[in-house]
């Protein structure tokens, strides 16, 4: 009976010891990688770009400029674009040392950069196929669409970028404050 006794003890002891360990290892988890929260920052500079570059196509659809000074202005939205999923593609190979909200970012947008990707391509290649109809109601409906998606993608990426900073800010306070560390909505 003492064996059983030790025994029933131990896996107690085991079980508190398990139990007091967990929220370490949760709040370990919710730690903010600060190299995700770098990388959104320079992913913001080109979703910013990008959205620069659609901007001023859309306005060249308002315009009588030739289809060249188009293709100039979709190729550097394209570059633009091509930086900003090479971006992501880092972001999304560092999705394990996340945090939650930070992999939220990454899972929120992944899709919009697939779409403004895959219109972005339909938009080249209808310019290259018609290339002295930048007039024509189709091709603005291209470049507008381009558009609206990279407003959408620069916001989106621009929010979680000012998330970030504004949370190392105040991350930053409560350390020098010396204020009790609270679960804040968000810190899972």
């Amino acid at each position: 009976m003492n064996g059983a006794r030790a025994f029933s003890t131990l896996k107690r002891t085991a079980l508190l010891a398990i139990g007091l360990s967990l929220p370490l290892v949760a709040k370990a988890q919710t730690v903010d990688s600060s190299k995700v929260n770098d990388l959104l920052k320079e992913t913001k500079t080109h979703a910013v770009l990008a959205e620069d570059d659609a901007q001023t196509l859309d306005a060249y659809t308002r315009s009588k400029l030739s289809w060249q000074s188009h293709a100039t202005r979709v190729h550097e939205m394209k570059e633009h674009a091509n930086d900003l999923i090479r971006d992501f593609n880092q972001l999304s190979s560092m999705r394990g040392d996340a945090s939650p909200w930070q992999q939220e970012a990454i899972d929120r947008i992944n899709p919009l950069l697939q779409e403004m990707a895959a219109h972005l391509t339909a938009t080249i290649n209808h310019l290259n196929d018609n290339q002295s109809r930048t007039h024509l109601p189709q091709y603005q409906q291209y470049v507008h669409a381009n558009r609206e998606l990279m407003v959408k993608t620069a916001r989106l990426v621009s929010e979680f970028a000012d998330y970030s900073e504004a949370k190392t800010v105040a991350n930053e306070l409560e350390k020098k404050l010396e204020l009790p560390t609270v679960a804040r909505e968000g810190d899972e």
